[in-house]
């Protein structure tokens, strides 16, 4: 008797001890899903060096148009590729940057980066804005960047 009551009490053992590092795995798993540590949905996708140059650039573009720079934190920063809209959004760097006027159009392609920012402003309270940047390329070098905010800075 004492011979089955030894074996249950090992097997509940196991089992508690099989039930715990279970969930201390999954609990891993749903903090690296949370914290974006486990990107099971970007898993697939290289970033390629223009997309890298052009997050890059305009990171830097945004902050510096900040009241704050260095207290700048930015958010869901998305880079995709966009069309060139000559007669709309794209129509003031279009005319009046130099690395881009006169440009044939077709030589020129476009990504978007776009996020959110934190940042202190003047006062020192703390502002949150949506920026859009277009990194402009000719012949795949980058030749411009626009900031666009949705607040004035």
């Amino acid at each position: 008797m004492s011979s089955q009551q030894g074996d249950r009490r090992r097997g509940r053992g196991r089992l508690l001890l099989m039930a715990v590092l279970a969930l201390g795995g999954a609990a891993i798993v749903a903090v690296a899903v949370a914290t974006g540590g486990l990107r099971l949905w970007n898993s697939g996708k290289s970033v390629s060096s223009d997309e890298r140059s052009a997050q890059e650039r305009c990171e830097s573009d945004v902050t510096q148009r900040l009241a704050s720079p260095s207290t700048a934190g930015l958010a869901d920063v998305r880079t995709e590729t966009s069309s060139l809209d000559i007669d709309g959004l794209d129509l003031f760097s279009l005319t009046t940057s130099e690395p881009l006027k006169g440009v044939d159009k077709v030589r020129i392609t476009v990504l978007n980066v776009s996020g959110v920012v934190n940042a202190q402003s003047e006062v020192g309270s703390t502002i949150q804005d949506r920026f859009d940047c277009r990194a402009y390329f000719v012949d795949g070098s980058l030749a411009h960047t626009l900031v666009v905010f949705d607040h004035a800075h």
